[in-house]
């Protein structure tokens, strides 16, 4: 830990220097109509060296006409030079202590060109970075996510999210309007590279228009832009491939088309051969927080079986699958703020997959351990299908959205090992949502109206075959959820106040039934919880002078009425919570920016641990609730540091975390012949938690290439009754990444990545530790042979700790071969596990739990198939 944290102020102390000695200048002014004396917005606003074309900082002027340069590295004489189509450009000398310039222009015929702070992979204009796609794609690359992971300052994580600079996106355009809602990975996954100009990314983009000058945004936003020739008319991909021994397929089609005034993406995939087409369907962007408690309100799965997660390997490699996805996305532009569009996703999953695991449960004195084979088949069946409205201008915003996700999955484990047995499931889930968004703004006061309605039910069954009887367990699980809020904020340059009243409605049941299990602890549960929340949010805010202060007091009054309807017993509560908190965002320079948080949190109580009987879980884990109305504490301090250098293609992010939570309930662990029983106590507990990221990205032109380094390190100290004695541990995991690609040549293009990682896992009460350690590299080479024939050759090596001083090593190899014909036709084959290797290994730890785990590889696959882009 000693290394960590001198690797973290390391890179701490390497950020600030790069902008320790750049002389800083803010300047503002107010540019106006020299007749009417009207404020002009979208005023080119550029500032250079005196008789010198160099462009040091540009910006443009906002819908008031004022606008503010904050620029490093100012020579002795500098000039403003101010310009806008339709007007004669206008020059005015920088004066030594004067910075306010207010300026007016007069009509005139002119020609805006487009000011080039990099030229022309990476453009800087004003808050918005663009990167121009054909700089950095090359001949293996297929959709637009490919082109994005070779992007200084993005990320693409596994699940398909993008990040820039460390930061989630809060909005995904196409063309500047939002069509998928969030579901980005749709457009990213299958829009082809060629069809798309440049990626713009928003920084501190607020998606509101009329609280763009009132409420300030961390988050980035993206927008595709995409080519002439790919705009008004239908383009698209199809691919279509098969192979024998063992038959496997793959087919994909995607038809799209964008215009002023529609979008349509339709998407049609299925495949066998491992490739988790449904995580496209994902929902990857949040919604936003309505209020205490906000809108995300979802049911505990209180059955959860699930077949054994893959990770640290692509679970293409494992994967035995007949998936199916159709999803059809449409979006109308009614006006130039007003857009209807409209989602429906489907798809159908038939999954089959098989694993070894060795779990050891450690305790003060020994260490249990479990030896089981799993077998596992699932069938799944998954609608979405959402309508949105959205009015969004300067003085009014209006968002309705009404949405349903419907699951009916099924699920079968053979279990062989200490104790076999065939567990059965039924999970459906049904959700209906609607969410309506109300904003007007009236000079520099906003007024704002949210309501949100869920409604969500899970009937879920689950069946334990074994040689000692059946054990049948049954949940029918549903809530009504309401949370509406009205809001009044004054804008009052540069201070912004504003104070948020709403009512959370809270409607739930639920009942369950264990059959075939006899005991003394119950085996029944009919519970009712229902609660009424109001609470209310003051904030004040203030931007200005590169400092972004925002200060909230939550408040929250909750009557709860909670009813177990088997004994006749009521457990009311009234509580009160105050959670403050505040932010400190500071841009120290152009290039870098340093954010504090800090924060106490009363976390509302989890109102579905409420019951009293016990519930099977899976074969093997039963859970007992607790009524319980304190609340947890939780303490939080975090800084967070991020530098941007676009012309130089320098990119970095930091985060270090301090977190503590203080409850009045422990976890309870009891190991009684074949069943675990998990529940909870009353005894006061308190956790720490340290997180460290930190992560540096730079663009090499000289290779057309990139280089990314990471760091994840995460340590926690909990504790845990485990039979009656309670155990206390820390455990910590941290991971090293660095990734490079380079395109030294026109016939050679290449991307290696290594992650090395270590989980640890101590003991307070004894002397005791263990830990684990994970390397994998790879390297991927693309090859163009001739002008349209291309090799790709992918090489994985693995490197795991399966056990204490026992580590199991594998390589793994891909090829591809593809030949591109003029018309646009690719032809090509693959062979995925080259080697045919047959299993893969590794451990991991969750608390005082390890699991080692072995996975049964997909054998050898080769299969042809024909691509084509229109």
């Amino acid at each position: 830990m000693k290394y960590i944290h001198q690797l973290i102020i390391l890179i701490l102390y390497s950020l600030i220097l790069l902008s320790a000695n750049a002389k800083q200048l803010i300047l503002t002014g107010f540019v106006h109509e020299i007749t009417y004396g009207k404020p002009l917005p979208n005023v080119m606003v550029t500032l250079r060296p005196e008789n010198s074309k160099h462009i040091i900082k540009f910006v443009k002027t906002l819908d008031d006409g004022s606008y503010k340069i904050i620029a490093d590295d100012i020579s002795d004489s500098c000039v403003l030079n101010f310009s806008i189509v339709g007007y004669a450009t206008k020059t005015v000398h920088v004066v030594d202590g004067i910075t306010n310039y207010d300026v007016g222009l007069e009509e005139h015929a002119t020609q805006l060109k487009e000011v080039l702070v990099k030229a022309p992979s990476i453009r800087q204009h004003g808050d918005t970075i663009k990167y121009n796609v054909a700089s950095f794609a090359d001949g293996s690359d297929k959709s637009i996510a490919d082109v994005l992971k070779k992007m200084p300052g993005i990320e693409v994580t596994d699940n398909g999210e993008v990040k820039y600079n460390g930061k989630a996106l809060n909005k995904f355009y196409i063309e500047g309007h939002d069509m998928l809602g969030g579901r980005y990975a749709l457009a990213t996954n299958n829009i082809h590279y060629k069809d798309v100009a440049t990626v713009e990314v928003m920084e501190n983009h607020q998606p509101i228009k009329a609280l763009e000058d009132m409420s300030f945004s961390e988050n980035p936003a993206i927008n595709i832009k995409l080519k002439e020739s790919a705009k008004s008319r239908l383009v698209g991909t199809v691919k279509i491939g098969g192979g024998v021994d063992p038959d496997i397929w793959q087919s994909e089609a995607s038809l799209m088309r964008f215009t002023k005034k529609a979008q349509s993406l339709n998407t049609f995939k299925s495949n066998n051969v491992g490739d988790d087409i449904s995580q496209e369907n994902n929902m990857l962007i949040t919604d936003g927080d309505f209020g205490l408690g906000d809108q995300k309100y979802e049911l505990k799965k209180y059955i959860d079986v699930i077949p054994d997660k893959l990770t640290d390997i692509s679970e293409n490699r494992v994967l035995r699958n007949r998936t199916k996805t159709l999803t059809t996305n449409n979006l109308w532009s009614l006006s130039n703020n007003t857009d209807v569009s409209t989602q429906l996703l489907y798809t159908h999953d038939n999954v089959s997959s098989s694993a070894q695991t060795w779990t050891s449960y450690f305790m003060n004195d020994s260490i249990l351990e479990y030896d089981e084979n799993e077998s596992a088949k699932s069938k799944q069946n998954n609608l979405s299908a959402s309508v949105m409205v959205t009015s969004n201008s300067s003085n009014a915003f209006i968002s309705n959205t009404l949405s349903t996700d419907l699951k009916w999955n099924d699920l079968s484990i053979n279990m062989t090992g200490i104790r076999p047995n065939v567990q059965d499931a039924r999970l459906p889930y049904y959700k209906v949502q609607d969410k309506l968004e109300l904003l007007k703004r009236t000079g520099n006061s906003a007024f704002t109206f949210n309501s949100n309605n869920i409604y969500l039910s899970q009937p879920q069954s689950l069946d334990v075959r074994q040689k000692t009887g059946q054990l049948s367990q049954n949940v029918h699980h549903s809530a009504f959820y309401s949370n509406s809020n009205t809001s009044l904020g004054f804008y009052l340059k540069p201070f912004t106040v504003t104070m948020k009243v709403g009512v959370i409605l809270l409607s739930r049941v639920m009942q369950s039934l264990l059959i075939g299990y006899e005991d003394t602890l119950g085996y029944a549960n009919n519970t009712s919880m229902t609660y009424i929340r109001a609470y209310a949010t003051p904030e004040a805010e203030y931007n200005a002078n590169g400092w972004h202060i925002n200060l909230s007091m939550p408040v929250a009054c909750t009557s709860y009425f909670f009813k177990e309807l088997i004994d006749d017993q009521k457990f009311n509560k009234q509580m009160m919570t105050l959670s403050p908190n505040l932010r400190i965002k500071y841009q120290l320079t152009s290039h870098v920016d340093v954010s504090l948080f800090g924060g106490i949190t009363q976390n509302t109580i989890d109102d579905q641990t409420f019951f009293n009987g016990l519930i099977l879980s899976d074969y093997r884990n039963m859970y007992k609730g607790i009524i319980n109305y304190d609340p947890d504490i939780r303490k939080s301090v975090s800084i967070a540091m991020s530098y941007k250098n676009p012309i130089n293609s320098v990119f970095g992010n930091m985060l270090l975390s301090r977190n503590w939570n203080e409850s009045n309930i422990l976890s309870s662990r009891t190991f009684l012949g074949n069943y675990i029983f998990n529940s909870y106590i009353k005894n006061n507990t308190h956790t720490k938690s340290w997180l460290y990221q930190a992560r540096i990205s730079k663009g090499l032109d000289f290779i057309h290439g990139m280089f990314t380094l990471g760091l994840n390190y995460m340590n926690f100290d909990g504790s845990i009754l485990q039979d009656n004695l309670l155990s206390r541990y820390n455990s910590s995991n941290w991971t090293l990444n660095f990734k490079v690609n380079a395109r030294p040549t026109t016939w050679l293009s290449l991307i290696y990545e290594i992650n090395y990682g270590k989980d640890r896992v101590s003991f307070k009460v004894v002397d005791q530790s263990s830990s684990s350690t994970n390397l994998m590299q790879q390297l991927t080479t693309h090859l163009n042979i001739q002008k349209q024939w291309f090799i790709n050759i992918s090489c994985e090596h693995y490197s795991n700790q399966v056990a204490d001083n026992k580590m199991k090593q594998l390589l793994l190899a891909d090829i591809s071969t593809a030949y591109s014909f003029k018309s646009g036709v690719e032809l090509s084959l693959q062979v995925r596990n080259l080697f045919n290797q047959k299993t893969y290994g590794y451990s991991v730890y969750s608390g005082l739990i390890r699991m080692s785990k072995e996975y049964e590889l997909r054998q050898r696959n080769i299969w042809a198939s024909v691509f084509f882009h229109f």
